[in-house]
């Protein structure tokens, strides 16, 4: 299936330097135990967002490896200085080469790898690709042609959304390590079925497209293009919808890198209710502050 899209190649080297990242990655996890500073952990942005060794190898690896295959795109990535080639550039490659470094760091395995690239003319993701390393999860989208587990002897497994609409049926999906009031507001709205914390963009959306979650929510505004780039695709492509709260999907294209207004991920099918209750949680909110 993949092999017959026109972005076959894209993909076979979005694939290839994500498990290249990925031995990196675990090579580091699986030697240095528990101790952060083996694992080269130091703080950016006041304090708020750890980086460690793995980060930094698996950004080196997959961007040499997208830049060699199309040095005319352009390079978003979390660990390298935004050069501004994206925005001249008709597509751009957005990479986080570790999603869920804090939970790299606590190794509870709620950490991914992923590469999108982006067509400028329409600020949306043509292809994503992300991988759960402590999983041996790979899922890969591109557009218009569907979502996949890709295994490892190369057999592709279809990706499909829940079609759970009722509130009382939805798994809800939230953020362990960036907790809001909003997100508590919509819980008490809907009473779903289980409230599940995790890690990762990546790994919360994987988890959506696998029917094991129906609902994502986010409001910090603290996440950026390489955090929703690839998964949005995927969760896409699988028959969900990721929108802010006007219904909108995300834009790539803009010169901000900041995801700075609250965006929503569902099934699809309870979409409509889940951007109900989010948009009277965040009025909520703003009446209170």
């Amino acid at each position: 299936m993949l092999s017959n899209h026109p972005l076959h190649r894209e993909v076979e080297v979005a694939l290839a330097a994500a498990r290249e990242a990925v031995d990196a990655i675990m090579a580091i996890h699986d030697a240095v135990g528990e101790h952060r500073t083996e694992l080269g952990v130091v703080e950016k942005a006041n304090n708020l967002w750890p980086v460690t060794a793995a980060d930094r190898a698996a950004n080196a690896i997959i961007v040499r490896h997208v830049r060699a295959a199309f040095p005319e795109d352009g390079v978003l990535a979390e660990e390298s200085a935004d050069d501004g080639g994206r925005l001249v550039a008709s597509r751009f490659w957005c990479i986080d080469p570790v999603d869920g470094t804090k939970e790299f760091i606590a190794r509870n395995g709620e950490f991914s790898v992923m590469i999108g690239l982006v067509d400028r003319s329409t600020g949306r993701p043509l292809l994503g690709v992300v991988v759960e390393p402590v999983n041996d999860l790979v899922m890969v989208a591109v557009l218009g042609g569907g979502a996949w587990r890709v295994h490892r002897d190369g057999r592709e497994e279809a990706l499909r959304v829940s079609d759970r609409s009722e509130a009382s049926r939805v798994r809800i999906i939230v953020s362990r390590s960036h907790p809001d009031p909003q997100t508590q507001t919509v819980v008490k709205l809907m009473e779903p079925e289980s409230l599940t914390p995790c890690g990762s963009v990546g790994v919360k959306i994987g988890r959506i497209v696998q029917d094991r979650a129906d609902v994502y929510l986010n409001f910090s505004g603290y996440t950026r293009f390489w955090d929703t780039c690839a998964p949005d695709i995927i969760l896409h492509e699988a028959g969900g919808r990721l929108t802010t709260l006007e219904g909108a999907v995300l834009d790539y294209s803009a010169a901000s890198t900041v995801n700075e207004v609250p965006y929503v991920a569902s099934n699809g099918a309870c979409h409509a209710l889940l951007v109900e209750h989010s948009r009277e949680a965040q009025a909520r909110y703003e009446a209170r502050r």
